[in-house]
């Protein structure tokens, strides 16, 4: 088990850190805007901000510095390694610059590229105590752990009041086995400022490694009061209060962590674990399914949860548990020995006795190979010299292990976690957004609509002078957008569009021209549109070709109502495969699901496609179109086809920021996974904010199927 590897990053946002003077006042008063942003962690308006003044100053280093700050705290690190590269190369004495570029690099787990970044920013200023404790953490990361507390020890000659650098350099010495110096370091922390905690969480760890519980649980104690709202020293606490069999603490402790962290299925596991031990086997299993649920691929819980079910006598779901995880692990010889039992209480009597040979022979094989390693194993761990008042230890295992052999064993946080609570609200884009749950779809396809329905600040407007001209001579009064969100109709909007409905019939009636009639059917389709007649807007909208085979706005409008048609349709059928749009990040390469879009979305699609194909041939210039034809494709899972066409609409709008989200989406289909989340950051700098949450949590799936295929069971 290792113990928390406390990170302690300063990025410290200086008030006048590494500026180019600016001759602007709007220039100026902009700048300070964005800094607010980002002190109210309003970080997406703050990239917008500094995106402004890019644009109009690029010359400037700052600017590009604090997007990068902006785009850190919103975990999208190659974004932000890339703003500071920019920084850099403007300005090469910009200290923070290369503070948060060694920060970008440590977290791209690149400590060699820290370690340089650090070093050069050192020679500018030496004394800079934050580039020296970064340092100390690069080197720790890099396991040179010697010179990790030399630099340490040299801070602390200078400032022997800084907490910091004795909890790092505690952490250094006892990666280095100096158990006793680590000690002394976090003990001295505590003395220093017995109002952080990290101290005493630090020392309590060093305390349960050498079995001394009760001074752990002391100082985990201390911890809580002072942070009575972190998570994870629940953990922590519930996991000493069971080495020294004090389940009701236990059970209270992990009760407390799952009501902080409900989404963690490391709370549940153990406490179901608790549950089986004390016989209560419903409220284990209820916990166990809990696990599943968040957690699909645990099939150690998978097999514990069989086990339960087994015990109490409900056979047929113990086998289902039983048959998932024999497919999973066919050399696990217990399960067989479990399934034997569960078939021959359900009268299976030949299944059961291949089962049970089965088990036999693996048994056997295991025993054969491996018995001779473990008994020398057993021999050594006997001979060990223990301190004498060191209480021996019950089994557990790492947050992170799926040995199936595991399954019964209490999980321990790997690093002892200690991070600080994220300060979240449910209803504002405020904040670290990566950390909301998003539903991850492809941006939808664009039309014009008198009815936007995103009129958040941080999303870029669209504005085209066709549609700007087709709209003047419009009679309703009202602008026109083009959209990809349409907003929710009033009932006294909807009355007004009826009667608006009805004056545009009768306009159409004594029309004497084409271009008269074409715009009043234009007008009037996007009425019906808008009141979700769909059919009459299809009809509209081909009339209006019929009678003017060039006005390319005409065929948009009806690939867009005819996408909303296969949309209404599909949607009645609730019943039916997932949404087609969703992101899968299994490596698939495949959003539509198994059973993908039925052959009659296939020739609606086609239809949809083949208008878009004359806006294309009518208005090449046209970026919308190339973006909804993008979408098609990628319905119909010609992936490669997609990005092209969204790397046109790209080439026309080097703004357009839906088309960077779905192209990176489509690249991580095709699991061109740097490409795709450099697409996803760039999305999220022009005011996509769930390009965010998925930069993170393709990342966190990166990392734990990363685990997974490096834990096996023996």
């Amino acid at each position: 088990m290792l113990m928390r590897k406390i990170i302690y990053i300063l990025l410290v946002l200086t008030a006048f850190g590494g500026g180019s003077a600016k001759a602007q006042i709007d220039t100026d008063r902009m700048t300070i805007i964005g800094r607010n942003a980002l002190y109210f962690e309003d970080y997406i308006l703050a990239i917008q901000y500094f995106n402004q003044i890019i644009k109009v100053k690029p010359y400037l280093a700052d600017p590009y510095y604090y997007r990068a700050v902006g785009k850190y705290h919103l975990e999208d690190y190659p974004g932000a390694l890339e703003d500071c590269d920019k920084a850099l190369e403007i300005n090469p004495y910009m200290i923070d610059a290369y503070n948060l570029r060694g920060i970008l690099h440590q977290k791209l787990e690149n400590p060699e590229a820290s370690i340089d970044d650090y070093k050069r920013g050192l020679e500018v200023d030496p004394l800079n105590m934050n580039l020296m404790i970064n340092l100390g953490i690069a080197y720790i990361q890099t396991k040179d752990f010697d010179e990790a507390i030399h630099v340490y020890s040299d801070i602390l000659d200078e400032s022997p009041n800084l907490v910091t650098a004795y909890l790092n350099r505690g952490l250094a010495r006892f990666s280095a086995k100096d158990t006793i110096g680590a000690l002394q370091d976090f003990s001295e922390a505590v003395e220093r400022n017995p109002y952080i905690p990290d101290g005493f969480v630090n020392r309590s760890m060093i305390y349960y490694h050498q079995g001394a519980f009760e001074k752990a649980l002391k100082d985990v104690d201390a911890a809580v009061k002072l942070r009575p709202e972190e998570a994870s020293l629940y953990m922590n606490r519930g996991i000493i209060r069971y080495q020294l069999d004090n389940l009701r603490g236990t059970m209270a402790d992990f009760n407390k962590f799952v009501e902080l962290d409900p989404r963690n299925a490391m709370g549940y596991n153990n406490r179901g674990i608790l549950r089986a031990e004390i016989g209560d086997l419903d409220g284990a299993i209820d916990d166990f399914s809990r696990v599943l649920a968040l957690r699909g691929e645990d099939l150690p819980t998978l097999f514990y949860r069989g086990m339960l079910y087994q015990e109490k006598g409900e056979y047929r779901k113990a086998l289902s548990d039983y048959n998932i995880v024999a497919d999973a692990y066919p050399d696990y010889s217990p399960v067989y020995y479990n399934r034997a039992e569960v078939r021959l209480a359900l009268g299976q009597k030949d299944a059961a006795q291949l089962d049970y040979n089965t088990a036999m022979k693996l048994e056997m094989d295991r025993r054969e190979k491996i018995g001779k390693e473990e008994d020398q194993l057993a021999s050594a761990n006997k001979e060990e010299d223990e301190p004498a008042d060191k209480k021996k230890r019950k089994e557990t295992r790492g947050e992170n292990d799926r040995n199936i052999r595991n399954y019964d064993k209490m999980a321990v946080l790997d690093d002892f976690g200690t991070d600080q609570p994220e300060e979240l609200t449910s209803s504002s884009l405020r904040g670290k957004i990566q950390n909301r749950n998003i539903m991850v779809d492809l941006q939808g396809p664009y039309g014009l609509t008198f009815f936007p329905g995103d009129t958040l600040v941080h999303r870029v407007r669209y504005f085209d002078r066709d549609v700007e001209e087709l709209a003047e001579h419009f009679h309703s009064g009202r602008s026109v957008e083009i959209a990809n969100v349409t907003g929710e109709i009033s009932r006294e909007a909807s009355a007004i569009l009826f009667e608006n409905i009805a004056r545009l019939s009768a306009r159409l009636e004594n029309a004497d021209d084409t271009e008269s009639s074409v715009n009043l059917l234009m007008e009037r389709g996007m009425h019906y549109l808008a009141v979700q007649n769909l059919n009459n807007a299809i009809e509209d909208f081909s009339s209006a070709v019929s009678l003017d085979s060039t006005c390319y706005l005409a065929y948009f409008q009806r690939a867009f109502a005819r996408y909303k048609m296969v949309e209404t349709v599909k949607s009645f059928e609730a019943e039916e495969a997932p949404s087609i749009e969703e992101l899968k990040l299994s490596g698939s390469g495949d959003p539509l699901g198994a059973g993908g879009a039925d052959q009659s979305s296939i020739l609606d699609y086609n239809l949809i496609i083949d208008d878009l194909n004359k806006v294309i041939e009518l208005a090449p210039e046209f970026e919308f179109a190339w973006f909804n034809r993008a979408f098609m494709k990628s319905l119909l899972r010609d992936f490669e086809a997609s990005v092209e066409d969204y790397s046109k609409a790209i080439a026309l709008n080097p703004d357009f920021a839906e088309a960077y989200f779905n192209r990176g989406l489509n690249r991580i289909y095709l699991e061109q996974t740097t490409e795709g989340t450099m697409d996803l950051s760039k999305a999220g700098e022009l005011g996509v904010f769930e390009a965010y949450s998925i930069i993170k949590r393709y990342g966190a799936f990166e990392t734990e199927k990363k685990l997974e295929e490096e834990s096996a069971y023996e």
